[in-house]
């Protein structure tokens, strides 16, 4: 995590109060508005699960998956199985839902607020509600996911067409709760605790009249994953303090892996984490306040704390907050967290410590080692906690190519690390990051526990590098040049920052791919008279700088189209319809398709690709099947929606070849 105890004073320009009041005041009725139509739009979600309920059922495989699921992880009643496939089925409707109605998602995504707005922290409190984030939970049911989904701590989310929610107010079994003392349904204490005898309150006493919270301590069917974000424009302040507030299950014969977790991160502009904490569930960490409720279960809670966050790194530059909290891998025990006062207060001591690592930014560094590179920064150990260890680390790729196991200096509150160049390697080439690891050691009623710090780099983009530390030119002439393609790699590989000019011979080898001769230079390389690659040689050039990448490359390796890639969303839906269904002929198709339905009549056809994109809207008479020409379509998978006379709509999928 990275840790930092510096106030940055950022000059500004001064607005007039009035306009940015005025500004604040129009973002925030949008966003009101926003999230009023999306709670419409959750209105018409259930209204869809009700009326489809009957009209689907769970795939065989999926059913099936769900109970080897709970057989495997849990003991259950076949109460808790019906509410387990009930649960997945609703999800499953749900993807089906968003398919239909991709348009819908938009209003579920915090629209960026102006700039002035954002210089300082709005709504950090959630008084004016949710406005400013975006929220989205992941239900991972057994059948879809398996249990390879769950990676603790490294665990991916991202919103998607599918799992983008808007919170309820003072409604407890949401997977996303807007806290508000002010509104019908308001818990003081949480529910779960207060049930156990333990008051702790969902508001933080410094919050306001509101907080939200995230996940549910529903359970069974589905190990939700929900997270809360929100982007800003512009960073202006080297550190985001919070307050939250967790409670979650631990059954004692789960792994550590596998129990629920609560994490906090911030991006940068690229998706790079600039600083994380995470906190699973674990009773040795006495963070944590125990509730044994029996043999195969235990709640745990911390009551309302603050933490921090240093983003010092990205000051003046876009960045987004992340707070993700899960259920436990298997999906019967809940994990929950409240959160409040998000960068609109100052946590004077943060219970979880911090570490910092002061910028360093250095460009082909001395590697005579009559020059070190000095590495320092600070660190505050977690409460209670004593500092047992720090240590640096230098990386390539997240690959560690050296490391230091103790700093050169080192005070109460200080480090510095004297790094000698030959630490980079003997010749190294390209960009590397400075990691230091804190550990820090608390005395627990179970034992010692261990707090692992880390800050992984000491500024955005690489903190060495030597990317452009060769020559600028080269001149290569005949005879004294010539290479051949069996020639030792530093002969045969050449790379300037600026230009190559050639007029060498390049010889035969063993004609073995990957023995090439191979130029590159930033600008160009130059062919002169009196080159030759003799017949069976190989030889290539590149217009690239000094990246010392040597792979020698094939003509249809360099010329292949380079295609951007989008996460993929989760658009397969594990139900079958069971009442009016209709048929597609034939199914797959290149050509003509005939749409029929037995017994009912529709009048209306809709079809989207399977990335949500319409190629096909339209209205038609009344009638029980129709032809459609869909030879002009791209080979693939398509949504074809019709809707009877009744108004209900019916999917099914065309494969088109």
């Amino acid at each position: 995590m990275y840790k930092i105890f510096k106030i940055v004073l950022l000059s500004c320009f001064v607005f007039n109060s009035a306009t940015v009041s005025a500004q604040l005041s129009e973002y925030l009725a949008d966003e009101n508005s926003r999230i009023s139509i999306s709670q419409q739009t959750e209105n018409e979600i259930r209204r869809f699960v009700e009326d489809n309920f009957k009209n689907y059922k769970l795939s065989k495989e999926t059913t099936d998956e769900v109970i080897k699921h709970l057989r495997e992880e849990e003991e259950f009643s076949e109460k808790e199985l019906q509410k387990a496939l009930v649960n997945t089925k609703i999800y499953e409707l749900r993807k089906l839902f968003f398919l239909q109605n991709p348009d819908k998602k938009e209003n579920y995504v915090a629209k960026i607020p102006p700039l002035t707005v954002m210089q300082t922290c709005t709504n950090g409190d959630f008084e004016s509600g949710s406005a400013g984030y975006t929220f989205w939970s992941d239900a991972y049911p057994q059948p879809a996911t398996g249990t390879g989904f769950f990676q603790s701590c490294a665990m991916p989310t991202a919103a998607s067409a599918t799992n983008m929610v808007t919170p309820a107010t003072n409604n407890f079994a949401s997977t996303i709760t807007l806290i508000d003392s002010g509104s019908p349904g308001y818990q003081a204490f949480d529910p779960t605790l207060a049930g156990l005898g333990v008051n702790v309150p969902t508001i933080n006493t410094n919050g306001g009249s509101k907080s939200i919270k995230l996940n549910n301590s529903a359970g069974f069917g589905s190990s939700d994953v929900t997270t809360m974000s929100r982007y800003f424009p512009v960073i202006n302040q080297s550190t985001i303090d919070f307050n939250f507030s967790l409670v979650m299950d631990n059954k004692p014969a789960h792994g550590q892996p596998i129990q629920p977790f609560f994490r906090v991160r911030v991006l940068d502009q690229n998706g790079n984490v600039v600083d994380e904490i995470c906190i699973i569930a674990n009773p040795d960490n006495c963070l944590f306040n125990t509730l044994v409720v029996g043999s195969n279960r235990r709640v745990l809670y911390t009551g309302w704390i603050c933490a921090r966050l240093n983003v010092g790194e990205i000051l003046n530059q876009p960045g987004t907050i992340e707070f993700t909290v899960s259920d436990c891998e298997p999906s019967a025990h809940f994990g929950t967290v409240y959160v409040d006062n998000i960068c609109g207060f100052t946590c004077a001591v943060p219970q979880l410590g911090a570490l910092n690592t002061d910028p360093a930014n250095i460009n082909c560094p001395d590697m005579s080692g009559a020059t070190p590179i000095e590495v320092c920064g600070t660190y505050q150990p977690p409460v209670n906690a004593v500092l047992n260890t720090i240590s640096l680390n230098i990386l390539q790729n997240n690959v560690v190519i050296g490391t230091m196991a103790a700093p050169t200096t080192l005070t109460t509150s200080t480090y510095c690390f004297t790094v000698n160049p030959s630490l980079f390697g003997a010749n190294p080439s390209g960009d590397f990051e400075f990691q230091v690891n804190g550990t820090f050691n608390v005395n627990c009623p179970a034992g010692t526990f261990v707090y692992d710090i880390s800050d992984n780099s000491a500024n955005i983009g690489p903190d060495v590098t030597f990317a452009d530390c060769c020559q600028a030119t080269l001149l290569l002439v005949s005879p004294t040049d010539d290479l051949s393609n069996l020639a030792v790699a530093t002969t045969k590989e050449k790379e300037r920052s600026d230009w190559i000019k050639a007029a060498n011979i390049v010889s035969v080898g063993d004609n073995a791919t990957g023995n090439g001769v191979v130029y590159h230079a930033a600008n160009y390389v130059e062919l002169n008279p009196g080159f030759e690659a003799v017949t069976g040689s190989q030889f290539a050039a590149y217009p690239e700088g000094c990246t010392s990448n040597f792979v020698y490359r094939q003509t249809d390796e360099i010329e292949t189209e380079i295609k951007e890639t989008n996460r993929a969303e989760d658009t397969i839906v594990n139900l079958i319809k069971i009442a009016n269904g209709f048929a597609i002929i034939p199914n797959p198709s290149s050509s003509t398709i005939q749409i029929v339905m037995k017994d009912v009549q529709f009048n209306k056809i809709n079809i989207t690709s399977i990335d949500g994109k319409t190629v096909l809207n339209r209205n038609i008479e009344m009638t029980d099947k129709t032809q459609l020409d869909v030879s002009g379509y791209a080979n693939g998978v398509y949504i074809i929606n019709i809707t009877s006379e009744d108004g209900r709509i019916h999917t099914e999928k065309l494969i088109k070849n």
